[in-house]
């Protein structure tokens, strides 16, 4: 088999014994070696290394293929290599089988499931559970069973909530109870809602009219104004016409007085000319002032004169 950095098997390239060595051969040779020391070089310097420390375990891998088949390398909990993943159920616990590192196994007994710890371990006879340096308890089965039991009575109990008509807890029903009543209250809402909105135009209508009703008034205010400062003009002139016409009233009592009195005065005079008779009258051939004074003792005699024809004149 031919070494990878150097290969010096052929029998016919070696130096024979008792033979002479010529610089050039022995140039090549030197020349193969050192190539094959380079070639050690870069294949170390890109090699994983570690640290050497006194004690420190062989990090040599002793798993076969199929066992490191989906694996990758990392570390254990002691900082040595091992093959990891990120976990790899391998089922049901088995006796005498090699487990590593992050294989997943189920307890039979328990239906737990526990997480390999260590990089390689290999079954006894019975399972090593109990050993926590080996095994990790990564799902207890009885906490899972017990959650799950609670799980379905919240799950049953939402249910409840979600669905139930009749009351539930404390007296209080199914979201669906209330949510019908939400909606019949919606709508209820929704009704007020469009009342509001009449009322609101019906408002607004009656504001529009109280406006125009407001702005009549100011116009029949102003006509009013008007017409009372038209009657309060004809009030002036009928005050007028009611001073003239007492005036005149005045004058025509005034004119009254003195026809009456010259009416008295006409009746005296009168009742005088009665109380002389016609024989007297006719037996004296009176003029003038005689005639005059004859008359004086029934009434003044300045009412009484004679004309140029020699006829009595009385003045009322």
């Amino acid at each position: 088999m031919a070494e990878t950095y150097y290969d010096n098997s052929d029998e016919g390239q070696r130096f024979q014994p008792g033979t002479t060595a010529e610089g050039e051969a022995v140039d090549q040779k030197f020349d193969a070696v050192a190539t094959g020391f380079y070639e050690v070089e870069k294949d170390t310097r890109r090699s994983l290394k570690f640290p050497f420390e006194a004690g420190m375990p062989s990090q040599e891998f002793s798993a076969t293929t199929l066992q490191r088949r989906n694996r990758v390398l990392g570390f254990d909990t002691d900082g040595n290599l091992a093959l990891v993943s990120g976990f790899f159920n391998r089922g049901d616990w088995q006796p005498n089988t090699d487990y590593f590192l992050n294989d997943v196994v189920r307890d039979p007994d328990t239906t737990n499931l526990y997480v390999l710890i260590v990089a390689k371990h290999t079954s006894g006879a019975t399972p090593a559970f109990g050993n926590t340096s080996l095994w990790y308890l990564a799902i207890d089965a009885d906490t899972v069973r017990t959650a799950r039991i609670a799980a379905e009575a919240a799950r049953d109990l939402a249910e409840q909530w979600a669905s139930s008509f009749d009351p539930v807890e404390n007296g209080y029903r199914g979201a669906i109870f209330y949510a019908l009543d939400a909606r019949g209250s919606e709508q209820a809402a929704r009704g007020y809602r469009d009342e509001t909105a009449a009322a609101e135009s019906r408002v607004e209508t009656l504001e529009q009219s109280a406006t125009d009703a407001a702005s009549t008034a100011t116009t029949k205010a102003g006509e009013a104004s008007d017409s009372a400062a038209a009657a309060a003009q004809s009030e002036s002139s009928i005050q007028g016409v009611e001073s003239n016409v007492t005036a005149t009233a005045q004058q025509v009592a005034d004119d009254a007085q003195t026809a009456s009195d010259a009416a008295d005065e006409a009746a005296l005079v009168a009742q005088n000319i009665n109380d002389t008779t016609t024989m007297d009258f006719l037996n004296f051939e009176l003029s003038g002032p005689d005639l005059i004074a004859h008359f004086a003792g029934y009434s003044d005699a300045s009412n009484f004169s004679v004309n140029a024809a020699g006829e009595l004149e009385v003045t009322l």
